[in-house]
């Protein structure tokens, strides 16, 4: 965005203030005091408005000699896994089946409360939820595709047929005998310079691209 099409410097200084995300992608905030440029959402203290020059993108603010927050990481698009996160999601990628207690969390080198937090803030869910919509979903598509149940259930990690049922069906909205005439919906996370978006698929193709934050989306494009 050209900086003529910046917001106005008090617009944008009061944002900076309030750490409002919701201007993420609108302008990038470069110190000259300390020459360092950070998020409109950074958690560090604010500086005067007299020391700040507001840019349009990272790569302006590294042009005029500013180099990246370590507080907020403009260089990183927004939503990105961390990269003390970034370690345990591979393994769980490699296996969908994982279960993890706090103690194994913390066997890892990572503080479960730090972990809950981020999946709350970013994906609405708690860790452990998240491990649970692995291994059912690995499940349903073991199912779909052999009709058998048990194994499935009990790799899953659950002690019994019953309790696999009921958590099967409260996540699809059917019993796993009937996952042969039904289809999930698949769903991944995306990055994009506007923010995290979801993408939603099933065997016939894609059938849900939509932002996880909307309300930060119509904010930005009102503004552009």
């Amino acid at each position: 965005m050209p900086a003529s099409k910046l917001p106005d410097r008090q617009t944008m200084y009061k944002a900076l203030v309030a750490r409002d995300s919701t201007f993420e992608g609108i302008f990038i905030t470069a110190v000259k005091t300390t020459g360092i440029f950070c998020r409109p959402g950074c958690t560090a203290r604010a500086p005067k408005l007299e020391n700040i020059e507001f840019y349009s993108t990272a790569k302006e603010a590294l042009a005029h000699g500013y180099r990246p927050c370590k507080v907020c990481r403009p260089m990183e698009q927004s939503g990105e896994p961390p990269a003390w996160l970034r370690s345990i999601l591979d393994e769980i990628d490699k296996d969908p089946s994982l279960r993890l207690k706090d103690y194994q969390i913390r066997d890892r080198g990572i503080d479960p409360a730090r972990i809950r937090r981020w999946f709350k803030k970013n994906h609405g869910m708690t860790f452990q939820a998240y491990l649970r919509a692995r291994r059912l979903n690995e499940a349903f598509g073991r199912i779909r595709h052999s009709s058998r149940v048990t194994e499935p259930a009990f790799e899953s990690g659950y002690d019994s047929l019953s309790g696999f049922n009921e958590a099967f069906k409260k996540t699809t909205g059917f019993v796993p005998s009937k996952s042969g005439q039904n289809n999930l919906i698949t769903i991944t996370r995306i990055l994009s310079p506007l923010g995290p978006l979801f993408a939603g698929a099933t065997d016939e193709g894609i059938c849900l691209l939509e932002f996880s934050d909307r309300r930060m989306l119509e904010t930005q494009i009102k503004r552009l």
